[in-house]
């Protein structure tokens, strides 16, 4: 969860630029902030589809946003989920063995465990990736990989981020008080 404020200097010094309008602070404020929780979503999103190998649908669905309101000056981004299928990502499946890339740069890797390589499931097991735990028939295990929220909390993600968002914020609240002074 990442978490988008307004401290009390920042309000202060808001309601003085607004001057004989300074009612309409909150409402600037409250806009600035929405503007910059949506677009951080989007950046958020980009910045980890560019690391990791995962489809865009799979990431955007498991993301939302706690929009700020004029009492509550606060917008949240909420990345939820489980972890996400390994078709998800980028994956083969040969006769020789299925193959995965969760993180770009890394190439295919043969999924095997202890010998037994994995497989893409026909029929009633939907075109998913599975690995037998034994040399016999069954159990099988649907192979998954990282969570949207593991995703976002990677420092390659988030912490590139975090002062861009945060320069956006202000950057939105300055243009939001000079739309209503102007």
């Amino acid at each position: 969860m990442i978490t988008v404020e307004v401290d009390k200097a920042d309000l202060r010094r808001v309601y003085s630029a607004l001057g004989k309008i300074g009612n309409d602070a909150p409402k600037v404020i409250c806009r600035g902030i929405n503007k910059t929780a949506s677009s951080s979503k989007t950046q958020l999103s980009e910045r980890a589809r560019a690391v990791y190998t995962v489809k865009s649908g799979k990431f955007k669905s498991n993301m939302n946003i706690q929009k700020a309101t004029y009492s509550r000056l606060e917008a949240e981004v909420q990345a939820k989920g489980r972890p996400l299928s390994i078709t998800s990502f980028k994956t083969t499946a040969p006769k020789s063995g299925a193959k995965a890339n969760i993180v770009k740069g890394n190439g295919l890797k043969a999924l095997n465990m202890g010998g037994i390589k994995a497989f893409k499931g026909q029929g009633r097991l939907n075109g998913q990736i599975y690995q037998r735990r034994s040399k016999s028939r069954f159990p099988i295990k649907k192979l998954s990989s990282n969570s949207v929220p593991i995703m976002i909390g990677n420092e390659k993600v988030y912490d590139q981020l975090e002062p861009k968002i945060k320069q956006m914020l202000y950057k939105n609240i300055e243009a939001q008080i000079k739309f209503l002074v102007g």
